[in-house]
């Protein structure tokens, strides 16, 4: 019997797992990968995100992060560029999840590592190396669904899809994008391209299951209509791809998860708990602050209501109006007359990227 037992190694598990471990608590954390690996992920590392990992104790400089602090949006022929209100950082899922286990595992975290969890009933978790009790389980396993878990969401008679790819761009497409986020809007989707470590640059998008299907239901289908787009085509044209495939994932459901009747004691975090549009590049930090809630409220002695509360207070404004512009964008003229009040007015941009920030935490 441990105090706390984290579900998943991702940015929301590793964190709480340290904050709890740092709060004198006894905490096993269970990572089904047994290596680094990448993930579904934008990569943009805002700067609340920024301020939860440096809480943490971990430089994302240091790591290699590239700052950005313009974004530019395109639709079709049209491009808007803005200075970002903050420094981001691009940093790779690949690198910063392995700094965080690492940290973890010397703040005291058993890390248990190449473990599958095949089922959950109340406080006990069955796994592929045996079962374990705990007197609070924090669920940060993201898309992986577990026998005995309620809190699985639905994406919807016409859920997104997501991919990513690494790249290696020429050098005049490197510097095209130096310092830069680069969002591509189309049809049934939407795509964002932006420097991480080492020279390296990653393409996230998702799209509409539906229009996946018209374009042949594959990643050269869509990586070749991105190809025919303005302001997207000329980057990728001589790309290299730096991953053997694409990392994907399907159904993903956007908006606050749903919150069945579930056992006292077992707490949802990161995509189980919320899933912002990733359009405005909040997700790393939303999901590291449902691991700084909820370690608090374990550490504290709070109940999972009281977790849900609290939770809400921190991001369900950054949820709502995201959610807002990933509507917006999904409608061709919606789309259409933002990009023309952008266009106009670009400083627009710069207070609707402020607007979609995470209040500071504190």
């Amino acid at each position: 019997m441990t105090d706390a037992l984290v579900l998943g190694g991702g940015l929301a598990g590793s964190a709480s797992a340290i904050l709890l471990a740092g709060a004198g608590k006894s905490v096993t954390l269970i990572e089904r990968e047994s290596g680094p690996h990448h993930k579904i992920c934008g990569e943009f590392l805002s700067i609340q995100g920024r301020d939860h990992l440096e809480a943490l104790g971990i430089d994302p400089v240091a790591l290699g992060g590239t700052p950005i602090d313009m974004v530019e949006l395109c639709s079709g022929a049209r491009l808007v560029r803005s200075r970002l209100p903050f420094t981001a950082l691009g940093l790779s899922r690949y690198r910063l999840d392995e700094v965080l286990l690492e940290s973890a595992d010397r703040s005291g975290v058993d890390v248990r590592r190449g473990i599958r969890v095949t089922s959950m009933d109340g406080h006990r978790v069955s796994t592929s190396a045996g079962g374990h009790e705990a007197g609070a389980i924090l669920l940060a396993t993201g898309k992986h669904r577990i026998r005995g878990d309620r809190t699985e969401a639905d994406g919807g008679p016409d859920p997104f899809a997501g991919f990513k790819m690494h790249f290696r761009l020429p050098p005049s497409a490197h510097r095209a994008i130096a310092g830069t986020i680069r969002l591509i809007l189309f049809d049934g989707g939407y795509a964002g391209l932006q420097p991480v470590e080492d020279g390296t640059a990653n393409l996230c998008l998702v799209i509409r299951k539906d229009r996946l299907g018209e374009l042949g239901g594959s990643w050269d289908a869509v990586m070749a209509m991105l190809r025919t787009l303005p302001h997207c085509g000329d980057l990728l044209r001589d790309a290299e791809p730096l991953m053997e495939r694409p990392a994907t994932i399907a159904n993903l459901a956007y908006g606050i998860a749903p919150r069945p009747a579930m056992a006292e004691g077992l707490y949802p975090l990161g995509d189980r708990a919320c899933m912002t549009a990733s359009l405005t590049g909040d997700g790393m930090a939303l999901a590291l602050r449902s691991g700084f809630v909820a370690a608090s409220c374990v550490a504290q002695g709070e109940t999972v209501r009281d977790y849900h509360r609290r939770h809400a207070r921190e991001v369900h404004g950054q949820v709502r109006r995201a959610m807002a512009l990933q509507h917006i964008q999904e409608t061709r003229l919606l789309r259409q007359a933002g990009i023309g009040l952008l266009a106009a007015f670009p400083g627009l941009l710069h207070h609707l990227a402020q607007a979609t920030r995470l209040r500071r935490w504190s």
